[in-house]
């Protein structure tokens, strides 16, 4: 076979498989020889379809020390090109769910053939007869109410449905998750890339394709240069809606994917932060440190004290401007940000510290110490973006190795010397056009590849070096959240859409559906605000410096609430009512934890809304049972048997509006005992 004249597609059999076939079927294409694989891609000039060419070298590692996640390793090499596939593979037992990722290897000493049309994914499923799926998914954030929108679209015969994000962050626009629903069952696919991903997803005489990868990859490899592609999660489910789907991937992602410490999911955590009363730019030791004293000694439980950006020189009094300033204003913090980080720690809270270290603004420190580590704007950006040219921004190159390499040290001395907590990680640009700038037509999307693999070993090497440091994803709200960012980091901001109540409780709505952690706070002690907010974290922007003894009163009252509450918001999630961002409805939800047999439900009857009274019809509950069902506010407790709950429903009253009701709930003796 010559040299670069071949072309090698391994795409997946499209054979009717029933639902016991499917729940094993992807487990088949990693654990056994001779079955399709589910992914694709070419290389040079001759088609191979459904394996390698016979005289590729193979082989297959297996890796059962862990009974839950099995692994996987398969691995073809071409002796012709020097080329290396790998690809490794985790089996979550426990959940019909398998997460792969394909890495490609120049093994020679001269570059390879181009690589191209590669799909990280690329398989079928029988939904059991034409017009019978659906496919749901949700928005992504772009700072709007209809952030994590839920969205639903039939899947008929025709072409494929395609979904990309903008501008080069994972879920700016969209969410790179999506579950295909044809009860009584069903799968999720998840994608793991924080870049430019794209996924189609088709359907034809009843099967079911999907097809991802890269938006932009064709490129030739140079000699001992070696990438990686999108990971890609697919878990099946057997149910009668597709909220069963949803709720197994919750749980799947808080038990296997967010996280860890101390052999446990990241714990929920209510955060302090002083910017409701001091602007970013305004943040010095000594009100820093007078906030951190109030909130000792008004007995607030946080657990966190929360600096955002701004403590660095901000030319103009802009903190925007200081971005690539990695060392505190000099004027402002004197001695450093260590002393606040003391006394955070002497007063019981934990330090969080924003950074945005990949924007770098001309005159700061990297700007004019390592211009060759920057990538520069582009001049065709769309005209939407074209402040980024015109102010220019600067893209630290995360693929260079030497720029990763002192970023990282960098910030660890930082981390260790100032005794951060936790580490914030914003990032406020569209990288997409910066990576394709001026890339060769045989390298494209290489930078794009470098760079992400740079930004996951920042990350990593972080959490290596400090093993008890949280991580905090925020890329102007929660434009990056992907598989690869969910096993990294939390995002306690998911969307910079902020503080509007009727907002919090859409953004809950939609983006619960598929993330077990989610949360964001209240800039007021105003309960149904606060309530709006409540989740796996709360982070609470209030006056820290008040003399009055009311809101103090309120903070403590509302973060102890959420604190009780905070287990429950991980557990599986139903809707009560349709999503809407109108003011004029009820909006509600049930948070449901079968194993404890308890759970809680939030009700929120927004300003406009005539309607006194809401009735919803619950999920999950023992139908045999009876619920003791307890109203917050006013602590009275009532037996409901749980055929009414499940049937007829559970009628909640509020005479006031806007207000938010939260009642808990569980499990009592059986019916007949």
């Amino acid at each position: 076979m010559m040299r670069g004249r071949y072309k090698v597609f391994l795409s997946l059999a499209f054979a009717a498989l029933s639902h016991a076939a499917w729940a094993g079927w992807l487990d088949d294409r990693f654990t056994r020889d001779g079955d399709p694989l589910p992914f694709s891609f070419a290389y040079g000039g001759q088609t191979f379809s459904g394996a390698f060419p016979a005289n590729w070298k193979s082989e297959r590692i297996a890796d059962d020390s862990n009974p839950k996640q099995l692994r996987r390793t398969l691995r073809w090499s071409d002796p012709d090109t020097g080329l290396e596939v790998q690809c490794d593979a985790v089996l979550h037992r426990g959940f019909d769910a398998v997460e792969w990722v394909i890495r490609f290897a120049n093994t020679g000493n001269v570059e390879t053939p181009v690589l191209e049309d590669i799909r990280a994914a690329d398989f079928a499923w029988d939904a059991g007869g034409p017009s019978r799926s659906a496919l749901y998914y949700a928005e992504g954030s772009h700072e709007r109410i209809t952030d994590f929108q839920p969205m639903q679209k039939s899947l008929e015969d025709g072409p494929p449905i395609v979904f990309t994000p903008f501008g080069g962050r994972p879920s700016d626009g969209v969410l790179p998750f999506f579950n295909v629903a044809a009860p009584p069952r069903g799968f999720i696919v998840a994608l793991g890339w924080t870049g430019q991903w794209t996924l189609g997803i088709g359907c034809a005489a009843g099967q079911v394709r999907v097809q991802a990868g890269l938006e932009k990859a064709r490129f030739k490899l140079r000699p001992h240069e070696t990438v990686r592609m999108p990971s890609v999660l697919v878990l099946s489910w057997i149910g009668d809606d597709r909220m069963a789907g949803q709720n197994v991937f919750r749980r799947l992602l808080l038990e296997r994917y967010v996280p860890q410490y101390g052999g446990a999911p990241v714990q929920p955590l209510m955060a302090a932060s002083p910017h409701a009363a001091v602007a970013f730019e305004k943040t010095t030791e000594a009100n820093m440190i007078e906030a951190i004293g109030n909130i000792a000694a008004h007995r607030l439980p946080v657990d966190y004290f929360w600096i955002d950006a701004g403590w660095f020189a901000s030319p103009g009094n802009n903190w925007a401007r200081g971005v690539g300033n990695l060392e505190p204003d000099p004027i402002r913090f004197p001695n450093g940000l260590k002393p606040v980080a003391d006394a955070a720690h002497a007063s019981g809270m934990k330090f969080l510290l924003w950074f945005e270290p990949e924007r770098v603004m001309p005159g700061t420190y990297l700007f004019e110490q390592h211009p060759d580590w920057l990538l520069k704007p582009p001049s065709g950006m769309p005209e939407a973006l074209q402040y980024q040219f015109n102010d220019q921004f600067h893209l630290l190159d995360l693929g260079r190795a030497e720029t990763a390499a002192w970023l990282t040290e960098t910030v660890s001395n930082t981390i260790a010397s100032v005794g951060i907590d936790a580490y914030r990680n914003d990032f406020n640009m569209y990288p997409s056009f910066y990576w394709r700038g001026n890339e060769p037509p045989e390298r494209q999307g290489i930078k794009e590849i470098e760079y992400v693999q740079g930004l996951y070993g920042y990350f990593d090497s972080l959490r290596q070096w400090h093993p008890q440091l949280l991580l905090d994803t925020c890329a102007s709200g929660g434009r990056r959240i992907d598989l690869e960012m969910i096993k990294r980091a939390l995002i306690l901001t998911r969307s910079d859409y902020l503080w509007d109540p009727t907002g919090q409780q859409c953004h809950t709505y939609g983006l619960a559906q598929w993330l077990p952690i989610t949360g964001i706070g209240a800039a007021e002690t105003d309960r149904y605000k606060c309530r709006s907010g409540y989740g796996s974290h709360f982070a609470f922007a209030i006056d820290y410096y008040s003399k009055d003894e009311a809101l103090w009163d309120s903070a403590r009252a509302t973060l102890e609430e959420c604190r009780m509450l905070a287990p429950l918001f991980r557990k599986d999630f139903y809707t009560l009512t349709p999503y809407s961002t109108k003011n004029d409805v009820w909006m509600a939800w049930q948070f449901h934890d079968p194993e404890n047999k308890k759970g809680l439900i939030q009700a929120f009857r927004r300003q406009d809304c005539t309607d006194t009274v809401l009735r919803c019809v619950l999920h999950g509950l023992d139908p045999n049972s009876v619920y003791g069902v307890t109203n917050l506010d006013t602590r009275e407790t009532v037996q409901i048997s749980a055929s009414i709950l499940l049937g007829e429903g559970f009628a909640i009253a509020l005479e006031q509006k806007p207000a938010a009701a939260i009642f808990t709930y569980e499990i009592g003796k059986p019916q007949g005992l």
